[in-house]
């Protein structure tokens, strides 16, 4: 019985370093923030709010939008505004260009294998695999990879085990992934009892650390899709935010192959990264 228990904790509980590095929650932090009326919670299982997630992604495929974009990073040393246009496709589809003065300021892009991120103003363009373990240029800031893979949440259980936390105005899903012999965290979502959408998401590097943590608001029902008008993603490894005040909105529209291959600039450089 004991040996069952054991392996019961190991499967299903965050371990090591990753009760230390990734940010914990002390308490409830809404129970007492007002606006929230804790009388409208919900009573769900695990498998109903994962299969809620789920099918709440099911009819999302693609993404056109404007946004006033906001970069705040000590590599531009303060705070950075634009105006710019965001598309987004599944699997792992996405494009970010944003302009000021009516020049570009940056263009990401992530075709789901590969990324790029140029930059005008410094003629460079960098760029490598998505998804890499492997430790990135501070350069690169900027993650286009890991905006698309937050944006598509719903494919993070897949191949992974997860349970859930309830607590009194949200649920905390943790999801694990393996890793060698070791069961380390993978990501973890925070769902409003109120609304069951997702209000925050956090992704982990293989050593427990966070990797990017994003922020859902201000969401719209939009052709029957439910949409956060307001993204905002944070990097701790590079100090970074970005904001993604979103406008104009349209889902589900047929986006152009072309829009996510990469083109090269001329007189950049090209900096391959991990």
């Amino acid at each position: 019985m004991r040996f069952k228990i054991l392996i019961f904790i190991l499967l299903f509980l965050p371990i090591g370093c990753a009760t230390q590095k990734a940010r914990p929650y002390i308490g409830d932090m809404l129970r007492d923030r007002p606006g929230i009326d804790l009388s409208k919670v919900q009573t769900l299982s695990f498998t109903e709010v994962k299969e809620t997630i789920r099918t709440e992604r099911s009819g999302f495929n693609t993404l056109k939008a404007k946004a006033d974009i906001i970069i705040t990073s000590p590599e531009i040393k303060g705070e950075f505004r634009c105006k710019g246009v965001v598309r987004f496709q599944r699997p792992g589809k996405l494009r970010v260009v944003g302009s000021k003065l009516a020049r570009t300021a940056f263009d990401m892009l992530s075709d789901g294998e590969d990324y790029w991120f140029y930059l005008p103003n410094e003629k460079v363009v960098y760029t490598g695999r998505c998804d890499s373990t492997k430790e990135r240029d501070s350069s690169v800031y900027i993650s286009p990879d890991d905006i698309a893979a937050l944006i598509e949440y719903d494919k993070l259980f897949e191949g992974r085990s997860a349970y859930m936390e309830t607590l009194p105005a949200f649920w905390l899903i943790h999801i694990l992934d393996r890793r060698g012999d070791e069961i380390v965290p993978y990501s973890r979502l925070k769902i409003s009892r109120i609304d069951n959408r997702v209000t925050e998401l956090t992704v982990f590097t293989p050593d427990s650390s966070i990797k990017a943590q994003a922020s859902f608001h201000d969401y719209a029902e939009i052709d029957d899709q439910s949409i956060p008008e307001v993204i905002q993603i944070y990097w701790p490894d590079t100090d970074t935010t970005l904001d993604l005040n979103l406008n104009s909105v349209k889902v589900n529209e047929p986006l152009k192959p072309e829009m996510f291959q990469f083109k090269k600039p001329r007189k950049a450089e090209i900096v391959k990264v991990n």
